[in-house]
């Protein structure tokens, strides 16, 4: 009975970070248009930003919660990760066989690759009272979270060279929908209102985060301690799908619209966001930084340098992502949740 009230919390408190991610990016969008920022710049940043928060919540809540779990942060990370390219690209691409820009191919992927391996290194040379105890230090976080701005300023700049392009400017203007374009602003007389209602939005999406990733953490611990597996496990897992619900959503919509462009893009983006922001943020908050343990640092982290690295090759070949790839994806993410389920005990 416990562990059906642990599924329910978590089905719950998914359903709603799902809803209040929505909220806020409908509201973060909203405002950003009626002060004519343009739309590919705001998918760049706010919607980056927004439809990661369900990860950047439970990561932060679960650091500094009472009795706070920092394996719940990084196994969030991590798995957000994997999830994204494995199931997410995967299922996309079953849904519809996915052409990769250039300009993902040059600059995004390898960056996400390398920004991977980053992680791991800085681990590697940060160890506790015993070579075993590896951290991600606070130091490190400073430093992804000005990669993170120097990034985020490097794609501001390209977008602005190249917002003539028409296809770029259809690709942010369909991932959500957007009630007014930068080019209309809205008359003078709403501009009050309608700030108004972003501000609420925002607000009430905040909210609707906080409160949810409270029911969806205590679930999984709850699950965790009955079935007898580590937190890590069960946030490699289940936190982390349930978190990854919104670029779920998008990158199967946009796929199924046939907008493939959309779909590679949330996932690389999101990737991304997820390790200079979320990463950084929540080490750079943690006293002494995030701890690492022995199977993140060994396998799990690996595990999203490779999967990285192989989605990043899929790409590359023929600038294209197969059905048969995208199958592939998926039963590489079937075989890794498998082997953590079989693998994952409590020490």
């Amino acid at each position: 009975m416990e562990i059906l009230f642990a599924l329910l919390a978590i089905l719950v408190g998914g359903a709603i970070m799902l809803g209040g991610g929505e909220v806020l990016v409908r509201g973060a969008s909203r405002g950003a248009l009626l002060f004519g920022i343009p739309p590919l710049i705001i998918g760049l940043t706010i919607v980056a930003v927004c439809t990661s928060a369900p990860e950047l919540t439970v990561s932060l809540m679960g650091c500094f919660r009472e009795g706070g779990s920092p394996e719940i942060a990084v196994g969030n990370i991590v798995g957000s990760n994997i999830c994204n390219i494995l199931l997410i690209l995967g299922f996309a691409a079953v849904i519809r066989p996915i052409t990769v820009s250039v300009q993902l191919i040059r600059n995004e992927i390898p960056f996400l690759v390398l920004i991977s391996g980053l992680f791991w290194i800085i681990g590697w040379f940060t160890v506790g009272g015993s070579a075993s105890e590896h951290f991600f230090p606070r130091w490190g976080g400073a430093v992804f979270l000005v990669l993170l701005v120097l990034y985020m300023i490097w794609a501001i700049r390209t977008v602005r060279k190249e917002e003539n392009k028409p296809v770029a400017d259809n690709l942010c203007e369909k991932k959500i929908s957007l009630p007014s374009s930068p080019d209309e602003p809205a008359p003078a007389k709403n501009i009050f209102k309608e700030s108004l209602i972003s501000l609420v939005c925002i607000a009430l999406g905040l909210g609707m985060l906080i409160f949810g990733s409270e029911w969806f953490i205590d679930g999984a611990i709850k699950i965790a301690t009955a079935v007898g597996v580590s937190k890590l496990v069960i946030s490699l897992t289940v936190l982390a799908v349930g978190t990854s619900l919104p670029e779920l959503v998008v990158s199967a919509v946009a796929a199924f619209k046939g907008n493939t462009d959309i779909a590679i893009g949330n996932v690389v983006g999101s990737n991304i966001f997820n390790l200079l922001g979320i990463l950084g943020l929540t080490s750079l908050l943690v006293p002494g930084g995030l701890a690492l343990s022995h199977q993140a640092f060994v396998f799990d982290i690996p595990i999203m340098i490779l999967v990285a690295g192989i989605g990043g090759y899929l790409c590359i070949t023929d600038q294209k992502l197969t059905r048969i790839e995208g199958i592939l994806l998926l039963l590489g993410y079937a075989g890794y949740v498998v082997f953590l389920l079989l693998h994952g005990q409590t020490a």
